[in-house]
């Protein structure tokens, strides 16, 4: 349990870095992006705006202009006699109107009398006199005039165009259609907030506003200083651009709200944080496979160090082993010698008694065979410490196979019997001898055949085979009636500490000492799973006729 939480936390741990590594400079790039997205939409904005007041600007000029114009061409053209008289001035009336953008058209002498008037007012100016009016003074002073928008004597809010002739005998005067000017300004109302409008220089409205706006603000009171050009504010959500017309006397106001602009900016920004979250769970599913992955492998390497951490326990375990055994043969090793030799004492002693006054001379003499006999048995075992002990010195003799076989098979007969398991020789006759050492063979041998014997369990069989191979070889092998090794086990199975018994029936050595003695005489070991069941073990080894 404790383990699971261990490797949880590093899961956790693992997952949040991985996506914060990931999602953090992805955010923190989305809000730059965004800030800089938007400044530049703002800046567009701005942009567009400054392009259609200018734009507008030169409309309302040219619109002025051509009315203008148009009042000086006929004063230019026709003697106030002709324009003072009313049909005359209905007939030109009808002609130069079929816009529309006309309401009226005065003609006044110098003293500013009505002269001819056609139009819709006959009725509120009729018998008006005008002189003292300033848009009347205005005229005979410059020679035309365009006024701000006034009530008059028809008391309705109206602009008027007026000029007079070069003898100043005479002044021509055309009210201008309010709502034909207004219109003008309609196509100037960017988004649904946009606003447009005209003032004077005290900040009278002189056209409506698109909003209902009844006054300046103080925000548009402090943009109304005399400015050359184009002048463009960005005050709170809102733009404001403002341009000068007629002559300085008229300020053009377009409004535009930041907010009505952005909706592209607002629609990319969605987009931004769909693609973000999107992003964001795809590098999280990621997290998740690479953190599993990492952990697995962390467990392996933790399992791995933990059992390694055993290996070396054992490895020093196996090393105490090996410094006792070594100990107990070199103990055991010079009895023996004191043995041996007082046996061939006795041998060399023997044949000089007299048969007939030694009794039982012929027991003497084969009881010192035993003994000569056990001493070079008890030399083989504790030469076999030594060679466990990995402190004997290696060397190579004449072997032959089969008489090797045949004494390590005199080792474990005994425990076979008590198995119930048989051992089959399948031995090549006359099988040449070759140079190998003998004893480290013997433990090679000794190993397969003890495995075997725990694989068949009771009442299996063992088959042991030598042939002579066709490459100047000898092969063995060792086969048996067992369950075989799983496959996913054949490729350890000679690997060091790695072993299928049961914890503490084996340490997992056995077979790898066996591969490492059997490579160091130039041979090759394999084991393989035979299709009528068991496994078989396959040890070639060179003949070599000498060192």
């Amino acid at each position: 349990m404790e383990g699971t939480n261990y490797y949880r936390k590093i899961w956790l741990r693992l997952t949040v870095a991985f996506c914060l590594l990931i999602t953090v400079p992805m955010v923190i790039l989305a809000v730059v992006t965004a800030s800089n997205l938007k400044d530049a939409v703002i800046d567009k904005a701005e942009l567009s705006l400054g392009r259609l007041i200018d734009h507008k600007k030169d409309v309302v000029s040219l619109f002025l202009k051509e009315k203008e114009d148009l009042l000086k061409l006929l004063v230019g053209m026709y003697p106030i006699d002709y324009l003072g008289n009313q049909e005359n001035l209905n007939t030109l009336f009808r002609s130069v109107n079929q816009a529309g953008s006309i309401v009226d058209l005065h003609v006044i002498d110098s003293s500013g009398s009505q002269l001819a008037y056609v139009g819709p007012y006959v009725k509120s100016i009729t018998g008006k006199n005008y002189f003292d009016a300033q848009w009347f003074q205005d005229v005979l002073i410059k020679g035309s005039h365009v006024s701000d928008v006034f009530l008059g004597f028809r008391n309705v809010p109206h602009f008027v165009v007026a000029v007079t002739d070069p003898l100043k005998s005479y002044v021509l005067r055309a009210t201008i259609n309010s709502e034909t000017f207004n219109k003008l300004l309609l196509s100037a109302q960017i988004g649904p907030n946009g606003d447009s409008f005209i003032v004077n220089r005290d900040g009278v409205l002189q056209t409506p506003s698109l909003q209902g706006q009844k006054e300046l603000s103080t925000i548009d009171k402090s943009l109304l200083e005399h400015h050359e050009g184009t002048v463009i504010a960005k005050k709170g959500d809102t733009i404001i651009a403002t341009r000068w017309v007629k002559d300085g006397q008229w300020c053009l106001f377009v409004k535009s709200r930041i907010e009505d602009s952005l909706g592209p900016f607002y629609e990319n920004r969605r987009n931004v944080v769909l693609v973000i979250v999107a992003t964001g769970i795809v590098f999280l599913v990621l997290a998740c496979f690479f953190t599993n992955f990492f952990l697995r492998r962390l467990e392996v390497y933790d399992r791995k160090r933990a059992e390694l951490g055993g290996q070396m326990v054992q490895m020093e375990k196996m090393a105490t082993v090996g410094r006792l055994a070594a100990g107990i043969a070199h103990e055991i090793n010079n009895p023996l010698q004191m043995i041996t030799n007082q046996a061939g004492w006795i041998a060399e002693l023997l044949p000089d008694e007299d048969p007939a006054l030694v009794k039982n001379m012929d027991e003497y003499v084969k009881s010192v065979e035993q003994i000569k006999h056990h001493v070079r048995r008890a030399g083989t075992i504790t030469h076999r410490l030594l060679g466990f002990s990995r402190k004997i010195t290696t060397e190579k003799q004449k072997v032959q196979f089969n008489d090797l076989l045949e004494e390590t098979i005199s080792f474990v007969e005994t425990e076979a019997g008590y198995n119930n398991v048989g051992i089959v020789r399948n031995f090549a006759e006359n099988l040449p001898t070759t140079m190998a050492d003998g004893p480290q063979l013997q433990q090679v041998f000794l190993n397969l055949i003890n495995n075997a014997i725990d694989a068949v369990g009771q009442g299996g069989t063992i088959e042991i085979t030598t042939v002579v191979g066709t490459a100047k070889n000898i092969i063995i092998e060792f086969a048996d009636s067992g369950p075989g090794i799983k496959p996913e086990n054949l490729k350890q199975i000679f690997d060091p500490f790695f072993t299928t018994k049961e914890p503490g029936k084996g340490t997992g050595l056995g077979l790898y000492i066996s591969y490492d003695i059997v490579q160091k005489l130039g041979g090759s070991i394999k084991v393989e799973n035979r299709k009528s069941g068991g496994a078989v073990f396959t040890i070639v080894l060179p003949i070599i006729s000498q060192e």
